[in-house]
């Protein structure tokens, strides 16, 4: 018994020292393009609980609750005097905030950083959580190099560095899963509790990760076909189990949530009315105006489900690839004996998990994200894992040159070290990680880079004076610049309202395009056109051999520019 403790111990402590230095590393190199949102966000979060105002805890139907404890829990250790200078709340979507920060001798980025070290403890703490569970299941030399394989895969990695809400939900999803399943072989009420709780944990995170709720009910409704015994013993067990997984997710959900202690009711229907009409009906209920369940059609949407098949195949390696090839094969078929049919069932449930997230996203209206699906990259990260060991199990079984002892240990070593070596080159930047055999990465134009261009200005002689006019620059860009950050506002170009667009720039000392989104973004053409062939920018800035960023200096801007701008006018 020790002795299977200490293995667990020594693994525990290989995974963190696997995983916590390249999420620690530079942590504030980039800002993406969400995170200021959310930052505003959960200061606003913590004004409202610091002054017991919990019905304003409700933000966004996501509904991003465990994101917000974190910043305010990283508020509470780096500015906890935010709360007494009776600022109220700030717009989300304007400066006021970070102008208020400087006023008081703080920097957003320090507190984002702050965040971000918390993060990272969650996710490690969930990381050995999954690794503790999924080696009850597979054990822990498979179990390691799966929970390896999916921590340090360059997707997950690289947006687990950014205060996102995506890889604090796939390990809440995946602890969750593997509790339940544990529960339904080995029937032990705390792995029960363990995965209600961080089901709780993942709907507070998250909404979309009600898709775990289908698994689950797929689970309890097979478990009604077991030969064992009758029917009704069967109902009752599977009802049982159902409201004590579900009643221990409403627990946390409402104890986690100061909103729901006041008016849950409101709470419920701003997330769950808001997810689905956006999914649905491609908006919110302020925009739809109401949620008609009789009008949703849920459509055939074969280029959404192409386009996330995409997203995966490019943000993955060779590694996961070859892995998800070989479960199948030796869980399934060659030397299948050696593993149970808990085994056999919890790959099968994972895959599924992982096709549904898939779908959810390709066949929901709305916006499309690679990230959205980080559910399926971790789960499939891991099943990649348990192929991986099947292999190399047989390999070492087959005495085919392969050492029992030596030679799985030494391959583990190899699968991780590659794992790790296809993210290196894109450091810091990890999520901008494409599959040599895909033509695009999953992610691009997330935000990377402009701090990079902000690194520039600031170079500058009397940087603190400069104004910059910067594309998607708040937080991004202004969060690391010491001068004056305009933001160049995309809504302003889809409105054509270049009126607005020439009067900032001619007040600015230079202009910051990020040319890297003109694919994803294309009426971002009605400026970049005006300005290539014209004027040279003074830098351009590249990642990974593409063309992120061109900055100009305005009085380097002739007159022809502005005039063919406002030619583009609507008024």
């Amino acid at each position: 018994m020790l002795n299977r403790h200490r293995t667990k111990i020594i693994y525990i402590l290989l995974l963190l020292a696997l995983t916590l230095p390249s999420r620690l590393t530079r942590i504030d190199a980039a800002v993406n393009i969400d995170e200021p949102w959310w930052v505003i966000s959960s200061s606003n979060f913590y004004y409202a609980v610091t002054h017991r105002d919990f019905q304003d805890t409700y933000f966004e139907y996501h509904p991003g609750v465990t994101n917000m404890w974190v910043i305010s829990t990283a508020m509470l250790a780096y500015f906890p005097e935010y709360r007494g200078f009776g600022q109220g709340f700030f717009d989300q979507r304007k400066p006021f905030y970070e102008e208020f920060l400087r006023e008081n001798g703080k920097e957003t980025i320090e507190l984002v950083r702050y965040a971000r070290y918390i993060q990272a403890g969650v996710l490690a703490l969930f990381a050995i959580m999954a690794f503790i569970l999924l080696s009850l299941i597979v054990g822990e030399n498979l179990a390691f190099l799966s929970i390896a394989l999916a921590t340090i895969s360059p997707f997950f990695l690289g947006h687990s560095r950014l205060l996102n809400m995506e890889t604090m939900g796939a390990m809440f999803v995946l602890v969750s899963f593997l509790g339940f399943h544990l529960y339904r072989f080995q029937n032990r009420l705390v792995y029960l509790l363990i995965s209600g709780a961080a089901f709780g944990l993942a709907q507070l995170n998250k909404s979309t990760s009600i898709a775990l709720l289908g698994v689950v009910g797929l689970m309890l409704f097979l478990s009604l076909f077991e030969k064992d015994k009758s029917f009704k013993i069967k109902f009752l067990h599977a009802l049982k189990t159902f409201g004590i997984w579900f009643g221990a997710a409403a627990l946390v959900y409402f104890i986690l949530w100061p909103g729901m202690w006041v008016d849950p009711a409101r709470m419920l229907r701003e997330v769950y009315g808001n997810a689905f009409s956006y999914a649905f009906q491609g908006a919110r209920l302020d925009v739809t105006e109401e949620l008609d369940p009789a009008s949703f059609s849920v459509v055939t949407r074969w280029d959404g489900i192409l386009l996330y098949l995409r997203y995966y195949f490019s943000g993955t390696t060779f590694i996961t690839w070859l892995g998800l090839i070989f479960a199948p094969v030796f869980l399934f078929t060659k030397g299948k004996e050696r593993f149970s049919d808990q085994v056999r069932s919890m790959i099968g449930y994972l895959a599924l998990l992982g096709v549904l997230f898939i779908l959810m996203f390709g066949i929901a209206q709305g916006r499309n994200h690679a990230h959205y699906i980080m559910n399926a990259f971790v789960g499939f990260d891991v099943i990649a894992g348990v192929g991986w060991g099947s292999a190399i199990a047989w390999l070492a079984s087959s005495g085919k040159g392969f050492s029992k002892l030596v030679a799985p240990l030494m391959a583990s070593v190899v699968l991780i070290l590659a794992q790790i070596g296809f993210g290196l080159p894109y450091a810091p930047y990890y999520f901008t990680y494409r599959n040599p055999l895909a033509k695009e990465a999953a992610t691009l134009g997330y935000g990377e880079g402009l701090a990079e261009a902000s690194d520039y200005l600031s170079q500058k002689p009397d940087a603190k004076n400069i104004k910059a006019y910067v594309y998607n620059g708040m937080g991004t860009f202004s969060w690391y610049f010491p001068g004056e950050t305009i933001v160049l506002k995309r809504i302003n170009i889809l409105n054509d309202d270049f009126v607005t667009i020439t009067d900032e720039m001619r007040k600015s000392d230079y202009l910051v395009l990020y040319p890297i989104t003109r694919a994803k973004h294309p009426e971002t053409e009605k400026m970049l056109s005006e300005f290539e062939g014209v004027v040279e920018p003074e830098k351009v800035i590249y990642i990974d051999g593409l063309e992120y960023i061109q900055i100009y200096k305005v009085t380097d801007i002739p007159e022809s520019v502005y005039e063919a701008l406002l030619a583009k006018h609507k008024p």
